[in-house]
């Protein structure tokens, strides 16, 4: 048992460090899960990805810094946004809604970057408040930071009905993957990441013949004209 946690996730049994990567692991095996059930415009997908942060950053800010509480609310109210801009749609069977696409027009685009930097930010905490952030070394940490905060950026624009959103999350994924590869990583994290690069990839598939919105904001307005 100590020998496939060790190949799993890289670290030791019983350390803090092995249980915090078994935490990570968890909480992106849940927003998998998640992308899966929203490619079907699934209500479900939002309680999964909620549940995704309550495994990952909550408990372990709970657990072990509870400074990381500023990132983990956050996160976590990207879930609960989803979720209620999900009830805004009309069902479309049983957990199922009826999403209308609006584009990714210039007022998502600077909603979701100064989204991303602050959300990078707070998830760096002290390390930018001390500048340990940017001291040499440090390069894989930002990216991993930057790329984390595109995936959650990414399902709230997927929660306003942004298509183009589930390709920002598979990118953010593969760049995730590429600097994980790059790092020795834990062979659960890695994998699960893969995943989360074809769910979000599978998910902009289904999506593409949901019809439009006859508006370019990203309130919820009538199926445009034409598709």
């Amino acid at each position: 048992m100590e020998e496939l946690f060790y190949t799993l996730f890289s670290q030791l049994p019983g350390t803090d460090s092995g249980m915090q990567v078994a935490l990570f692991s968890l909480s992106a095996l849940l927003s998998v899960v998640a992308c899966a059930l929203l490619a079907h415009r699934n209500d479900l997908g939002w309680w999964a990805q909620i549940l995704a942060v309550f495994a990952g950053p909550l408990v372990i800010s709970m657990q072990y810094d509870a400074l990381f509480l500023v990132y983990a609310i956050p996160a976590l109210l990207i879930g609960v946004f989803g979720l209620w801009r999900f009830s805004k749609y009309e069902f479309q069977g049983k957990f199922t809604r009826l999403v209308l696409r609006a584009p990714f027009g210039i007022t998502a685009i600077i909603y979701a970057v100064i989204g991303v930097a602050v959300l990078t930010a707070l998830h760096l905490g002290e390390m930018l408040t001390t500048g340990f952030a940017f001291t040499a070394g440090t390069g894989t940490i930002w990216v991993s930071y930057l790329t984390e905060a595109v995936v959650l950026i990414s399902f709230a624009l997927v929660a306003c009905g942004v298509r183009a959103g589930w390709l920002l999350m598979a990118l953010a994924s593969a760049v995730y993957v590429a600097t994980l590869f790059a790092n020795n990583p834990a062979f659960a994290l890695l994998l699960v990441w893969v995943f989360m690069f074809i769910a979000s990839l599978y998910a902009w598939f289904m999506w593409r013949t949901l019809p439009r919105r006859n508006s370019a904001d990203l309130s919820v307005g009538t199926v445009a004209a034409a598709d």
